[in-house]
């Protein structure tokens, strides 16, 4: 099983966000007990450090950036020019923001079994399973 992780769960977890950490940590921990692969595109990163980046958090972006690099079990996934067209067609069928649409062109090219991601513009996708953190403990656990 590899699981690919959207930008809004490491923020949730990196920023303690209030209404997402507990279930991102317990998430994450699951993760490294389980060892179960993780993907993360590359876009993410640049997502995850533009938003710290806006925020006058450059530090802690990099410090996050390099932490998730050096994760044992999760890999970068780089945008390949042969998702083009798939990410195109996941963009219109889906009406994703494009950073979205590479996001989950990333998870169904690099074969991942659930995009975990608590933003709903995904829950109309067909082609992998989209999970909220909770939900992927829930069915992992049971």
């Amino acid at each position: 099983m590899t699981v690919c992780i959207d930008t809004n769960v490491l923020l949730g977890f990196f920023n303690n966000e209030p209404d997402k950490v507990e279930s991102c940590t317990a998430f994450f921990q699951l993760l490294f007990t389980k060892r179960i692969k993780s993907v993360v595109a590359t876009i993410t990163l640049l997502e995850l450090a533009a938003i710290l980046t806006a925020a006058d958090q450059s530090a802690e972006a990099e410090r996050i950036v390099k932490s998730i690099e050096s994760l044992p079990l999760f890999s970068i996934a780089e945008f390949r020019n042969g998702w083009i067209l798939r990410t195109a067609a996941l963009k219109k069928a889906s009406r994703l923001a494009i950073a979205d649409a590479i996001i989950l062109s990333t998870a169904i090219e690099s074969r991942c079994s659930h995009l975990v991601t608590f933003d709903k513009d995904f829950m109309s996708v067909g082609e992998i399973q989209i999970v909220t953190p909770q939900k992927f403990l829930e069915t992992s656990l049971s």
